[in-house]
């Protein structure tokens, strides 16, 4: 878990992280330079429960903040399997032993294997809003590149790929850490889907990342999306960090693939390739008409 000015809600997390029913918990708490009593509600839990650590860290950004906690790991075969947290949210308490039960069957002793679920959106109050995934969404290598719907809060994984993140690191900046995760596992390894919610993910005004169901919600979270700086070209320095991070090791068709978003802005020839490669859409209107606007703006 990464905590920034958390205050407000960390509790309420706290004790549901500590009362997941059928697994044994180790709490792994990293702070990003809060300035609330966000460190003094963690150091509180400690008192009465040994199984918290809290790592006591200067203002990175939730990206890189969760990914030091992963590059933190020593030996990742210490525990069975890993999961983000957020501050926020409120977990079921069957959530971690839900994840783990779909881990059956799966190859987790040679590849790098990804659980992720449904969400359950709610209001600050913990009223029920709508559910964040559909229950079948399209995971495939080319959505990865240019879709964003695993949510980091959902995640649990295997030590496989704590040992894939920490030994091919991208040179490029990460901009969000569960994405990066979610790409290595598609395109490197295995991804699970649980369509059903064991998360009851909190909205309110202060999200570093939140959900909309309406057409509204959507279509304003995509023109501030524009005015980010940071957030215009994700898509495309995602694509290489994952060339500079794993181009030795991935197939030709993949690395074709990646870099067909990642170099899409180096001539009119590659923006029309990417703009007229129909196995990045959906049929959704409102997010393909976004996805076309960035690649004729170069804004992807």
């Amino acid at each position: 878990m990464s905590t920034y000015n958390g205050e407000k809600y960390l509790g309420d997390q706290l004790d549901s992280l500590l009362s997941q029913k059928g697994v044994e918990v180790t709490i792994r708490i990293r702070d990003d330079g809060s300035k609330d009593k966000t460190r003094n509600i963690v150091k509180n839990y400690q008192r009465n429960n040994s199984n918290i650590e809290l790592i006591e860290g200067e203002n990175l950004g939730f990206a890189l903040s969760f990914l030091s906690l992963i590059y933190s790991i020593d030996n990742p075969s210490q525990y069975d399997y890993y999961a983000f947290s957020d501050q926020d949210d409120v977990w079921l308490a069957d959530k971690l032993l839900s994840a783990v039960t779909m881990f059956d069957g799966c190859d987790t002793d040679n590849s790098p294997v990804l659980y992720f679920s449904n969400a359950l959106a709610v209001d600050e109050s913990l009223h029920p809003l709508f559910k964040t995934t559909s229950d079948k969404p399209l995971i495939s290598k080319p959505t990865c590149l240019v879709r964003y719907f695993m949510l980091g809060c959902t995640m649990v994984f295997n030590p496989l790929v704590i040992e894939f993140l920490k030994r091919y690191r991208p040179e490029g900046r990460v901009t969000m850490h569960d994405l990066w995760l979610n790409q290595t596992c598609v395109f490197l390894g295995q991804v699970v889907y649980d369509k059903t919610p064991h998360i009851l993910y909190r909205q309110h005004g202060n999200n570093t990342a939140g959900v909309g169901s309406s057409w509204s919600i959507r279509w304003k979270r995509l023109m501030k999306s524009f005015q980010s700086y940071e957030r215009r070209h994700f898509r495309e320095v995602n694509a290489k960090n994952l060339l500079s991070a794993y181009g030795s090791i991935l197939s030709k068709e993949d690395y074709e693939l990646i870099s067909l978003v990642a170099d899409y802005r180096a001539s009119i020839h590659n923006r029309l390739r990417l703009f007229l490669s129909k196995e990045i859409y959906m049929g959704a209107f409102v997010s393909d008409v976004a996805i076309k606007i960035r690649i004729l703006f170069g804004l992807f």
